[in-house]
């Protein structure tokens, strides 16, 4: 039967791509000279929705010194370890952290292990050129995982930029260097960036030292352009209670991650087409304790490599795009053992204008793992611009996700994983409105609405139980309101405030969850913009709450200053008034840290 269905969805693409080019040929007639394939930004998520934004301009205005820190301000909940930016999970519109799909430049990033290796990036602040926070519906176009959304990192094209060397450092020990350089070698542009970051932490075994190296290359031509990426971090760090919270284990862990994302764009006057190949590694040793480093020592490698093609053809009204994907996903592990799973998946992406304000999208996307049988996903959008400066969207999808490995074969005295899961399941739909009013008022309002199915988490079924175990939970319903404005009062002031609120209910509501209530169910998030001449001021402040936690509130300032034209000097705070909170509960985070630096751009 799997065979059948294979065949039947080959057979379906194929009528589908060489149909569609068919009935181009047919109405060759048609003035089709004045039919253009626009090249899309580069690494951006292209004309879907986006329910959140953080430009280069926006980037260089917060007090934030990693990647991960710049989520927060995006209306993403990023669950700290440690030190910011060292280690971290994020959730969206109610998902667990293994919901949450990450993208750099538009190419998924999912760790196979575990989720709480997603964000252990390869580039740094000053490599990222735009975020993009996608609703969950449009997040099925680039595969399994986007249950409560996905999160894209745009990084700086390679196109000739301003170099730039910087220094900086604060209390607790903390020291940050970073070099940012543009050349151009036989007609390709380049760009590298090198970065360095140390601090002794504010707490105990909270220590940690990050390196990141970053190249990017573009060689544009007539018709055929290539471009590549290749980054390297290595990190070491204390991870106090990382995965053990208020236990007192005085832990260390060891992250190293390669990354190479090549691709090419052939474009013709009726068509592009756009091959690409990435691969990943990461390497992660834990030591438990560094008081008897032999009790509890693990060492995992994950290998992710994948290869995908996108043929897209334009047409008078819309434009019509079809994929195909192929990867292996391979770990070698002294806890989870040794595994390897493959994929192919099929998608086609029709799209119409129906009107000169108003479009409609399909995704479909078929996705068949050697270890689980073949998943349908999807979506439909339809977007109208109903006035000048005002816009609305909605969109449906169904979504999956594929058990990580550690969910489906980890073992330790207090946690279990299940290798009978299956895959998790979810219908969404997303709508928002944006609105421009006079005098520089801006407003965004979106909602949605989630079911799920067969979410999984670690329970247990009552607090006797020796262990968590991986199970598939039969329901679970999540819903939730998403509010923005930003007002530019005038040339020397800006405000800016954003609310979320999430609502989450299981069916099986008699279990004991690990994770479950984790979510983010109030956020506030006001920021204030200060500009005079040379001198520019942003500050924060950041309201956080959880299911049956009390809330905190955390305040952060950037200072700037510009001197001529090459020198910028930068005062930072983080966590203003040493608030005490957790962002994962049993897991204290840092206190105050103080940065001051300098950049010099020439």
């Amino acid at each position: 039967m799997k065979k059948k269905v294979k065949v039947a969805c080959l057979v379906f693409f194929w009528q589908v791509v060489f149909g569609h080019g068919h009935a181009l040929a047919a109405t060759e007639e048609r003035d089709l000279d004045k039919i253009v394939v626009k090249r899309l930004p580069y690494g951006s998520v292209g004309n879907g929705p986006v329910a959140g934004a953080l430009t280069r301009q926006d980037i260089e205005k917060l007090p934030a010194k990693t990647p991960q820190e710049l989520l927060a301000y995006v209306g993403v909940d990023v669950q700290n370890r440690g030190v910011p930016g060292i280690k971290a999970d994020i959730s969206l519109n109610g998902s667990t952290f293994q919901q949450v799909l990450v993208l750099v430049n538009g190419v998924r990033v999912k760790d196979p292990q575990t989720a709480h290796q997603d964000l252990d990036l390869f580039f740094s602040v000053d490599d990222i050129e735009r975020i993009e926070v996608v609703p969950a519906s449009a997040s099925a176009k680039f595969g399994p995982d986007g249950i409560g959304g996905a999160v894209n990192f745009v990084l700086k094209s390679p196109e000739k930029g301003r170099n730039s060397l910087t220094a900086s450092g604060g209390n607790n020990t903390t020291a940050q260097q970073g070099l940012d350089f543009y050349y151009k070698v036989l007609g390709a542009e380049n760009r590298f960036s090198v970065w360095n970051f140390s601090t002794a932490g504010s707490r105990y075994d909270t220590d940690a030292r990050m390196s990141n190296f970053l190249s990017s290359s573009r060689l544009i031509g007539n018709n055929v352009s290539f471009y590549l990426d290749a980054g390297y971090n290595e990190k070491e760090y204390g991870a106090y209670d990382f995965y053990t919270p208020g236990r007192g284990f005085p832990s260390k862990e060891w992250i190293n991650v390669k990354n190479v994302d090549a691709r090419m764009m052939i474009e013709g006057e009726r068509f592009s087409f756009e091959p690409r190949f990435s691969f990943r590694q990461l390497y992660d040793k834990f030591m438990l304790t560094i008081q008897n480093p032999s009790l509890y020592l693990n060492h995992h490698r994950t290998d992710v490599l994948t290869a995908s093609g996108t043929l897209t053809v334009p047409r008078e009204t819309g434009s019509f795009a079809a994929g195909a994907e192929y990867g292996t996903e391979h770990i070698v592990s002294s806890n989870l053992g040794d595994h390897t799973r493959s994929h192919w998946s099929l998608s086609a992406e029709p799209s119409w204008d129906l009107s000169e304000k108003t479009s409609f999208g399909v995704v479909v996307r078929m996705d068949d793992y050697s270890t689980f049988k073949e998943e349908v996903t999807g979506s439909a959008m339809l977007k109208s611009a109903l006035n000048p400066g005002e816009d609305i969207y909605a969109s449906f999808g169904r979504l999956m996700r594929i058990p990580t490995f550690t969910e489906l074969y980890y073992s330790d005295p207090t946690t279990a994983g299940n290798s009978g899961l299956r895959p998790e399941t979810a219908y969404s739909f997303e709508s928002g409105w944006n609105k421009r009013l006079r005098d520089g008022l801006l407003v965004n309002l979106g909602g949605f609405i989630r079911q799920e199915f067969d979410t999984i988490d670690f329970t247990k079924e009552s607090p006797s139980d020796p262990k968590f175990t991986a199970r598939n939970i039969s329901e679970a319903l999540t819903f939730g309101v998403n509010l923005y404005g930003r007002w530019d009062a005038s040339e020397t002031f800006s405000c800016d405030l954003r609310y979320l609120y999430t609502n989450k209910t299981f069916k099986d509501d008699g279990l004991i969850y690990k994770y479950g209530f984790a979510y983010l169910q109030h956020m506030i998030d006001l920021g204030l913009e200060h500009r005079l001449g040379a001198w520019r001021n942003r500050a924060d402040v950041l309201m956080k709450k959880k299911p049956q936690r009390r809330a905190w509130v955390i305040v952060s300032d950037k200072l700037s200053v510009d001197i001529g034209r090459h020198w910028q000097v930068f005062f930072e705070v983080y966590n203003l008034f040493n608030a005490e909170f957790q962002d994962i509960e049993g897991i204290p985070e840092q206190g105050r840290t103080v940065n001051l630096g300098a950049t010099l751009n020439w």
